[in-house]
């Protein structure tokens, strides 16, 4: 049941449809319609698959849809087929009494009669075309189908579920028993002495509710589970069929649940129901619709670039509705019987599709030395969680227990209005107790948010349930009653809408037509949105995907092609077609604000690019560069037909490194191909004065700015490593330097702001002083080799291994922390033999390398990178599947020339950029230009550089805060260039930028 028609749809409509329950429109399957809906998380969480069995009114009815969407949210796949290939029971069928007076006429009653007894025939007629031998092949073709296209939900559940309502109930019978493969399939029944070839049951489990012309047969024949809603005098399953089914489900036990509800027609909703002293009580419904917003005014002053949270009270119009499930009964009153206390705690109580969200935001706690090595002091009685407050305020919610003394302190201000004064930190700041837990997060389960202030970190407690018995906390009898951190998080980042106004108060000015088309912000997708922005508006990504008149190129799998995913989205982007303002918000006449638009969801784009990949298919929030470098990886690698080119090529350049030996001043020079650079940050915290009046919280670092000159200075400068020179045995070492060779039409940079902190990259505001005005690169140009320098000589690269002498220091860092001599060697050996801390990263990202526990062999490594080693036609072979030369001589001689190890290098080395010493070889032995390699960029000066764009990000941690990107670029009305703020979906006027510069996180510059 391919989805070609929703993956090739034009940008606006995946805009308009988000993907949640339900987002799906009935398609087309081998032979029938089908409805088919899904959580909004698969296929990224497991689900299960379920067979939706509707009345008469089919696939098409509204309620049949909203039911089966229903489903869907609450973790099922869910496939309803059009039972009746088209002939459903007409939904202009109604009640002829429905628009009556309540005593009507005589005549009134004679037409009543009429359209009743009319109703009557017609239902009849229609039955007697709904046959087993006309429905069941169909049902067989949708099941097959399914069983293929959803593999994984069938595999998840053991099989497939089946609900069926009035007429669907027998059908879920039928699909339960052992029928004969021919009635399955359509097919004539074989005469007895032919044998029947029976089939198992096509269902794992079924329900029914108020079925329809079921008979005794029927329910003989069932095989598997099954519950059934029945009603009592029910014309279409009298109630002597179903006692006879039930008296022989009970003798041969099979497993079942029969209930009957008295009093309530069939397939009648009932505005009253049995079940509200019911202990099992579906969750109740919170129905939104999309409020109407005016706009008279600006909104209140904000300083600079702020946050304004916007509720869900603020976007939405909600009501809440109680329905029971088993009578079929909407609008149940919520203030009878036990529902209040119900309704209540099941509002507060997460879903399991919101418990799986959180799995999929939830970053790794672990335990500390402080959690584990935890002692309390002698036990007393707390207050209880009704009465307790903070021991220095009167707050009584978000409330801190000190698991080493049992203060009660409050916590900082919250996401979502939660009050706080910070009085816990205020306790540990007094008494340096670090342990703390938030008591209203404490769950029976054993689950609570801990908090670390030693080590400013969320924590776990092993011993969590015995912490708190000291303190006479019976964790059993615990009730979740407050959001948890992660919680509140998610919350944070999924309803974050930035107001965006200047300094005065007023609005920054929304933008709108071509080059101007927001991204609407999928939850935490505000890294990607910031990327595509940036790259989508250098004219390389855009001269390859934006082809308005050609017609998108075929593929079997639309939704799986990158090709169409990114042509759609550039179409979306530079088009104009869909930037427009928000409908649903309007402003008064005299108000001069104008709308922001809805921007588009790139769904399907956002999958594609994260599809197996460990972080970029979550919902977390993720680093901006390293999804830009994962997008240069996919572009690359995926397929540029002449004409053609890969647009990441304006972004590569060639680096040369220059080696030279600090006693006989010999030289090696090494050329590497790369993307991007990213630059150090040099860190210089300026003074703090502490004033005795600020608030209870740590003042924040200051730090003094620096400029880009200084940045690339220290990036291209030379440092020393420690290595034997071969050509003079000297050990005091080599300087190395790396210069640029050629310089890239487009240059990215990363501006290296984090530190670790207790082992958390942690982000620091260092601002960088980077002008609007061109800027030379030429004097970090490389001059290459200078007249009279003498070049190491050719075995210089395996007399260097071969001599390996580990950095003793770093050595004895690394074996310090616990792993073994033989990877710190081969980690020091990777990275240059250099610090300890690039030895240890080198060492987390080889973890899983099945020869990382190897002793280092540096003959069979010597012999491996001979350059008389690389077969120029595996080299070619890896080049037809995507990989470059560079990488696949590098992956080959890694390997010992075995094609497949070597593709299995390349995609475990994606930043390794190969290579480049035979196109160095080639160039210098190639007797004209048309026997020279081209290599990457262009090494004509001047080489001046403009910034063109950058990505900030606001927040103090990778894992947190929100990314936005700044492009210069013409307006229409304006005779010169300015800044673009793309926020997400809004798209307005920059204003302050310089600001925003100092703390980009990447850089674009254009070569002009």
């Amino acid at each position: 049941m391919p989805d070609d028609d929703i993956a090739t749809k034009a940008p606006e409509s995946d805009a308009q449809e988000s993907m949640v329950a339900g987002d799906t429109p009935a398609q087309k399957g081998p032979s029938m319609g089908v409805y088919i809906t899904k959580p909004s998380d698969y296929p990224h969480l497991p689900s299960k698959l379920l067979l939706f069995l509707s009345n008469g009114t089919g696939i098409h009815s509204k309620n049949n849809q909203l039911q089966a969407d229903k489903y869907a949210s609450e973790g099922f796949v869910v496939v309803m087929p059009d039972q009746f290939a088209g002939d459903s029971l007409q939904n202009t069928i109604t009640n002829p009494t429905a628009a009556s007076d309540t005593n009507p006429s005589v005549i009134e009653k004679i037409k009543i009669g009429v359209a009743e007894g009319a109703k009557s025939f017609m239902i009849d007629m229609w039955l007697a075309r709904q046959t087993p031998e006309k429905v069941l092949p169909l049902l067989h073709k949708v099941i097959e189908g399914a069983k293929d296209e959803f593999a994984d939900a069938v595999a998840n559940g053991d099989g497939i579920y089946a609900v069926g309502y009035c007429f669907g109930g027998k059908y879920v019978l039928l699909l339960g028993s052992e029928l004969p493969d021919t009635v399955a399939k359509g097919q004539a029944t074989k005469d007895e002495e032919q044998g029947v070839v029976k089939g198992g049951p096509q269902i794992k489990a079924g329900a029914i509710a108020h079925g329809t012309m079921i008979t005794k047969e029927d329910i003989e024949g069932l095989k598997v589970p099954v519950t059934m809603a029945c009603t009592e005098n029910d014309q279409l399953f009298p109630d002597d069929v179903r006692a006879e089914g039930q008296k022989y489900l009970v003798d041969n036990n099979r497993p079942h649940e029969i209930q009957v509800f008295p009093g309530v027609p069939h397939d009648t909703v009932m505005m009253a129901c049995k079940h509200v002293d019911s202990a099992e009580l579906r969750a109740p419904t919170p129905a939104q619709s999309r409020k109407k917003t005016k706009r008279d005014e600006p909104p209140q002053k904000i300083s600079k670039l702020a946050i304004a949270a916007e509720t869900e009270e603020d976007r939405y119009d909600t009501r809440t509705e109680v329905r029971c499930y088993e009578c079929g009964v909407d609008a149940v009153d919520k203030a009878s019987g036990k529902l209040p206390a119900v309704v209540d705690g099941v509002l507060k109580a997460n879903t399991f599709a919101r418990q799986a969200e959180v799995q999929a935001w939830e970053q790794e706690i672990t335990p500390c030395e402080h959690t584990l090595c935890l002692e309390q002091e002698p036990p007393r009685q707390i207050e209880s969680q009704d009465l307790g407050h903070c021991s220095m305020c009167d707050l009584k919610e978000n409330l801190w227990l000190c698991l080493q003394c049992g203060n009660l302190g409050c916590g900082r201000q919250q996401f979502g209005g939660v009050g706080g004064n910070s009085h816990g930190l205020k306790h540990t700041e007094l008494t340096s107790h670090a342990v703390a837990v938030k008591l209203g997060s404490i769950t029976p389960d054993g689950t609570a948010d801990i908090y670390c202030y030693a080590c400013n970190e969320e924590r776990t407690d092993p011993e969590l349930a015995s912490h708190l018995a000291h303190w006479g906390i019976n964790i059993a009898e615990r009730e979740k009653t407050e959001k948890s951190l992660t919680e509140m998080q998610i919350e944070q980042n999924l309803k974050w809408e930035f107001s965006m106004t200047t300094e005065d108060g007023k609005e920054l000015k929304p933008l709108f037509g071509e080059g101007f088309t927001g991204l609407k912000n999928l939850g935490n997708s505000c890294y990607l949105a910031s990327v595509l922005q940036c790259l989508f508006s250098m004219p390389a990504f855009a001269a390859r995907y934006h082809h308005p008149q050609d017609p998108p190129p075929p593929a079997p799998n639309p939704a799986e092609d990158l090709e169409t995913q990114l042509r759609k989205l550039a179409d979306g982007l530079l088009s104009g077609r869909y930037s427009y303002p928000d409908t649903d918000v309007t402003a008064s006449e005299d108000s001069p604000y104008v709308p922001h638009q809805k921007g588009l969801a790139p769904a399907m784009l956002k999958h594609l690019v994260g599809r197996g990949h460990e972080e970029f298919s979550t919902m977390r929030q993720q680093d901006a560069f390293e999804l830009l470098l994962h997008l240069f990886k996919l572009v690359s690698r995926s397929s540029h037909t002449a004409p053609a080119q890969d647009p990441v090529k304006a972004f590569r350049f060639v680096m040369e490194q220059r080696l030279q030996c600090i006693s006989c001043n010999a030289v090696r020079y090494r050329s590497d191909e790369q993307d991007n650079i990213s630059i150090p940050v040099p860190v210089r915290r300026k003074l703090r004065v502490i004033n005795s009046d600020d608030s209870d919280e740590k003042p924040k670092d200051e730090f003094e700015p620096v400029t880009l000159k200084e940045c690339l200075d220290i990036f291209t400068g030379a440092e020393e490593v420690e290595l034997t020179c071969p050509a003079c045995k000297g050990k005091a070492g080599f300087t190395k330097r790396s210069l640029f060779k050629t310089f890239p039409e487009v240059l990215a940079i990363n501006a290296r702001r984090f530190e670790l902190v207790n082992w958390v990259p942690t982000k620091l505001d260092v601002p960088v002083i980077v002008d609007d005005e061109p800027f030379n690169l030429d004097v970090y140009m490389s001059s290459g080799q200078k007249d009279g320098e003498e070049l190491l000589p050719e075995e210089t690269d395996s007399a260097l291994r071969s001599q390996f002498t580990p950095n003793q220091a770093a050595l004895e860092q690394l074996e310090a922390m616990g792993f073994p001599r033989v990877r710190c060697e081969k980690a020091l050996h990777a990275t240059g033999n250099g610090d300890a801390d690039t030895a240890m990263n080198w060492l987390f990202a080889h973890m899983e390398d099945p020869d990382i526990d190897s002793p280092l062999d540096l003959k069979a490594s010597d012999t491996g990178n001979t350059t008389s080693g690389v077969d120029p036609e595996n080299v070619e072979m890896m080049a037809a599947m995507g990989i470059n030369a560079p990488q696949a001589r590098k992956a080959l001689k890694e390997t010992g020339g075995d094609v497949n190890r070597a593709v299995d290098w390349v995609f475990s080395h994606p930043d390794d950029q190969g290579d480049f010493e035979d196109d160095a070889g080639a160039q210098n032995n190639a007797g004209g230009p048309s026997g020279q390699k081209t290599i990457a960029g262009n090494a004509d000066l001047p080489a001046k550089f403009r910034l063109q764009s950058i990505v900030c990000h606001k927040g103090t941690s990778i894992h947190a805060g929100h990314y936005v990107a700044f492009i210069r670029k013409h307006i229409s009305e304006e005779r010169s260039e300015y800044w673009v703020l793309y926020n997400d979906e809004k798209v307005v006027k920059a204003v302050d930028v310089e600001e925003m510069k100092k703390f980009a996180y990447v850089y674009f510059f254009s070569r002009v």
